[in-house]
């Protein structure tokens, strides 16, 4: 008779965790860091909200996105615990089971590998946890290192709003790009 096998629980990694991240709730006591962060001028360059909140605006995000059902929203913090940034799943339409995929990194984090990592967990997470089939993003064409993450994690560009915002004064394309669990690159 067969030896049963033996599982090792300590080598099944959470669906919040990946190679260099942890997403895990907002939490109140995050919101100076992140209204720190997010008001960065750098930082919301190539968001679609750009201008400086007051506290109070970082606040009623953060109770308006609690109180919303078709949102996941979580804090980016590294394995060592330090908050980096904000990753989310928003619109999530339960008949197409699809939802827009929302990231910022403070900038002194970028260029770590850390925004890719979180695109990763967050978009496995959607298709493993919350059975998502398709996530979509918009990005500016102003924004190559964005591009360089979304397609290192498998998403496709899908098409391009001409001239669709403004950046620095400038027209830029938008570009749509999305992701299905069969595209997802795991690494």
């Amino acid at each position: 008779m067969a030896e049963p096998q033996r599982q090792d629980f300590q080598r099944v990694r959470s669906p919040f965790e990946g190679a260099l991240v942890r997403l895990r709730a907002v939490e109140e006591d995050d919101l100076p860091a992140i209204h720190d962060m997010f008001n960065d001028p750098d930082v919301q360059r190539t968001l679609s909200i750009t201008f400086v909140q007051p506290f109070a605006g970082t606040r009623a995000w953060w109770e308006g996105m609690r109180a919303n059902p078709d949102t996941a929203a979580f804090v980016i913090e590294t394995l060592a615990g330090e908050l980096v940034g904000v990753c989310s799943l928003e619109d999530v339409h339960s008949p197409s089971r699809s939802a827009a995929l929302g990231i910022w990194i403070g900038k002194p984090f970028w260029d770590r590998g850390l925004g890719s990592d979180a695109v990763r967990t967050l978009c496995r997470f959607g298709f493993r946890e919350m059975n998502l089939q398709r996530i979509g993003l918009s990005v500016y064409d102003v924004n190559p290192r964005a591009v360089r993450a979304y397609e290192k994690v498998g998403f496709k560009e899908e098409g391009r709003r001409r001239r669709g915002m403004f950046v620095d004064g400038r027209p830029c394309d938008v570009v749509v790009m999305g992701l299905l669990p069969e595209d997802l690159v795991e690494e």
